[in-house]
């Protein structure tokens, strides 16, 4: 009798993804737009579509030949005589007036003639990062071409304000472009009057990739060109194919790894992160509570996180915390407050910068969060578990890790300051020196 055989957990290497690329790009931790922006896909990242859309002019106004690339592409894709690109004069702004609405991104091509300026093309560019379109209050426009809002508006999609105000603009080619992670075409309004077009980031970034590959670019451009192509690589790009729904051998791998070993797993994340909770403990300070999360580590694929928190401060105000996690592959010891945009955040940045030349000088590897970078972290310490894979005693450098951390919070009274920032946001100036 022949034994049925059981094909391996994973049968074979995860093959090449495809957000590689084929030219040189700077690493992560080098970019540019990557120290600037971070993660734009973060949920907790005000701004992001305002700084990839800065982002992206930035780039094309202090490339021309890429830009007068791009907008060649761009063209092709509307009908527009590429001949003609050559011949005008090009502007690009964001955040431009619409009546009481903004375009994130704005294009225009101008003919130059005698001294004469005439807009030739019109584009108004929708850019964005995680979020889908959006409602908003529908604006008409009076006989004078002014905005007027009734005083209770039907509520439309986003690109149907846009496409109301194109249509009144003068130039011979008016348009309007949708610059997304994902093709949007399908979430389209179908009662646009003007043409409208869905990119992806990716599309973007295969032309500046194609320029490159090339040697098309003249070498001041270059860098430009693989700061933005390295960013959208890592951060913006469409790993799925909407037209592909097939399921893979990646897909059955995965679910039969979560079968085989996902329990397994999860009790290997509280086990390590009970051991986080003892060392918040033997702190002996004087915390509101030390709570543990409530889900399971597997319990949201988005967010995969289980860790111990323990709280400073939990006043009207806002919370304090200095928390110790597992987030997805890394471990992390966390300062941070809630809710968004409280009091106590504030204050807990004010503090952060007198501590952070003494932390980083403890240890290089803290990290810390602007305002536009974080609503809830102020300041952050990682280890990959990856870094412990060959060890026997894989937890012990972990707790360790925790451990170093929080005692980079505590000898340096940052903690006792923490503990005691209640009574300086009501207005006692009483913090430990």
């Amino acid at each position: 009798m022949v034994e049925a055989v059981s094909a391996p957990l994973l049968l074979r290497p995860s093959p090449t993804l495809p957000l590689d690329v084929l030219v040189k790009i700077p690493s992560s931790n080098d970019n540019l737009f990557e120290r600037l922006i971070r993660n734009p896909q973060a949920p907790d990242r005000p701004m992001r579509e305002t700084q990839c859309s800065e982002m992206l002019r930035a780039v094309l106004v202090s490339c021309p030949t890429l830009k007068l690339t791009l907008m060649k592409w761009l063209a092709q894709l509307l009908g527009v005589p590429t001949a003609v690109i050559d011949e005008l004069e090009w502007t690009l702004e964001t955040e431009q007036s619409i009546g009481s609405k903004r375009d994130d991104l704005r294009i225009e091509g101008w003919k130059i003639t005698d001294e004469q300026r005439q807009r030739f093309v019109l584009w108004s560019v929708e850019v964005k990062v995680a979020a889908s379109f959006h409602e908003s209050s529908q604006q008409d426009w009076d006989d004078d071409e002014a905005p007027v809002i009734e005083d209770d508006p039907n509520m439309v999609n986003q690109v149907v304000n846009y496409d109301q105000w194109l249509s009144k603009e003068a130039a011979e080619f008016r348009a309007g472009f949708v610059l997304a992670i994902n093709d949007l075409t399908k979430s389209l309004p179908a009662t646009l009057s003007e043409t409208w077009r869905c990119l992806t980031w990716t599309q973007l970034a295969e032309q500046t990739e194609s320029m490159l590959t090339a040697e098309l670019l003249p070498a001041t451009e270059q860098p430009f060109a693989q700061h933005m192509l390295g960013f959208i690589r890592h951060r913006l790009w469409d790993t799925t194919d909407m037209d592909d729904s097939r399921l893979e051998l990646d897909d059955v791998a995965l679910l039969r790894a979560l079968a085989a070993i996902g329990q397994s797993c999860s009790q290997k994340i509280r086990g390590l992160v009970n051991q986080f909770e003892q060392i918040l403990k033997e702190t002996g300070a004087n915390f509101v509570d030390i709570r543990m999360s409530t889900p399971r580590f597997f319990h949201r694929a988005d967010g995969i996180e289980y860790g111990v928190s323990a709280r400073c401060t939990n006043n009207e105000s806002g919370e304090i915390s200095l928390s110790a996690k597992v987030v997805v592959d890394q471990v992390k010891v966390t300062i941070g407050t809630y809710p968004k945009g409280c009091v106590a955040n504030q204050k807990t940045r004010e503090i952060l910068n007198r501590f952070k030349d003494q932390l980083t000088h403890r240890h290089a590897d803290w990290v810390f969060f602007g305002v536009d970078e974080s609503d809830y972290r102020v300041a952050e310490i990682s280890k990959p578990l990856i870094s412990v894979l060959a060890e026997d005693d894989w937890e012990s450098p972990l707790m360790q890790f925790v451990q170093d951390a929080v005692n980079d919070v505590k000898e340096l009274g940052l903690l006792a300051t923490l503990l005691n920032i209640k009574s300086t946001v009501a207005g006692d100036t009483n913090e430990p020196t």
